[in-house]
């Protein structure tokens, strides 16, 4: 419990600590699970409403529409879960192939403690909007954000696509996830931050073109 605080003040010596160990990760893990839950919980009435109105709009039958929306919370949060742990360990893995460019000493369950810890920012950022949407009234997922995103008023666009994956807590995550490799395999945090950054860039501007090419289909 002690690491899950101590990561947000003093993020070295808290990667320092974990570094031998190969459970470290269950614990931010399983914080991630609740607050993505909990998230998605408060999301729910807005993910239905655009699901039914992505639906009408393909023509499908009425009845389908509807069995489709009463299973939709459960696949969800199934979802949810399902792509966390899966993130976990393959974000780690490609950071053990950064690992063998940098010819680091990082071995792959340190860098999955690194991962787990590195998202909790992510998780403090989309509860915290999703108490925001509850709060505002909002009648859109995209009227709330904590992101760049905000500067944009045509939403959802590509503008507004891109600029919604820079925020204070991808910033934040980016920073941990640099911190914890660099310590993990003893190498500059600079040229680790290299790397880091641009994996972070082409993956992001690769999700956000697929998620424009479906809006525009």
């Amino acid at each position: 419990m002690k690491n899950l605080l101590t990561i947000f003040f003093s993020p070295g010596e808290t990667f320092e600590r974990i570094r031998d160990s190969k459970t470290a990760w269950i614990l931010p893990l399983i914080l991630t699970t609740i607050l993505s839950v909990v998230a998605t919980m408060l999301q729910m009435p807005f993910i239905i409403n655009e699901t039914r109105l992505m639906l009408q709009k393909q023509g499908l039958d009425a009845a389908f529409i509807e069995q489709t929306l009463n299973s939709t919370p459960l696949w969800s949060y199934i979802g949810i879960v399902f792509m966390l742990v899966v993130s976990l360990f393959f974000t780690a893995l490609l950071l053990i192939l950064l690992n063998l460019i940098l010819r680091g000493e990082g071995r792959y369950m340190q860098l999955v403690n690194v991962v787990a810890f590195a998202g909790l920012p992510a998780a403090i950022g989309t509860i915290l909007t999703s108490i925001l949407l509850v709060l505002f009234d909002a009648k859109s997922i995209s009227d709330v954000t904590l992101s760049l995103g905000a500067l944009v008023a045509d939403r959802p666009s590509l503008p507004y696509l891109l600029l919604s994956q820079i925020s204070p807590f991808a910033i934040w995550g980016l920073c941990l996830q640099i911190i914890g490799v660099a310590i993990m395999m003893k190498r500059p945090r600079k040229k680790v931050a290299i790397w880091i950054v641009a994996t972070w860039v082409v993956f992001t501007l690769i999700s956000v073109l697929y998620s424009a090419s479906r809006i525009t289909t």
